[in-house]
């Protein structure tokens, strides 16, 4: 006994040549079927690559997008760095620039007391007050 399609085929029976062609048909269909099947589960596999592949160039473009973003943080760094440095400059050069104003204003006070002693001396006298003694810097 043959089974096709569901139907029993006694071998009692012949085979007609529609018979064959039939189950030709039917294989032909498979066959068929099966090839559009593969076609399509390769487009299928073709697109996930594709797919993967974008993926990867995106996966790249990001690494190389975080090794610019790393390089521009540690430019920034240095030049953080180089004004903090900068800024201690200026800080060293203001407190000296601080120190010679100090001394130069004592120089002129110097100056004044030598240019004024003197004359007061004379103009206190004038006034009836002599001056015995001068003294420098009392408060």
């Amino acid at each position: 006994m043959i089974i096709h399609n569901q139907k029993e085929i006694a071998m009692t029976q012949s085979i007609t040549f529609e018979d064959v062609w039939k189950m030709f048909q039917e294989t032909d269909r498979k066959f068929q079927e099966t090839d559009r099947r593969f076609k399509e589960t390769d487009r299928k596999f073709q697109e996930t690559d594709r797919k993967f592949q974008e993926t990867d160039r995106q996966f790249k473009e990001t690494d190389r997008k975080f090794q610019e973003t790393d390089r521009q943080f540690k430019e920034t760094d240095r030049k953080f760095q180089e004004t903090d440095r900068q800024f201690k400059e200026t800080d060293r050069k203001i407190k000296e620039t601080d120190k010679q104003i100090g001394r130069l204003g004592g120089r002129i006070g110097d100056f004044v007391e030598e240019m004024v002693a003197p004359a007061c001396k004379k103009l206190f006298a004038e006034r009836g007050f002599p001056i015995h003694i001068v003294s420098r810097r009392v408060e």
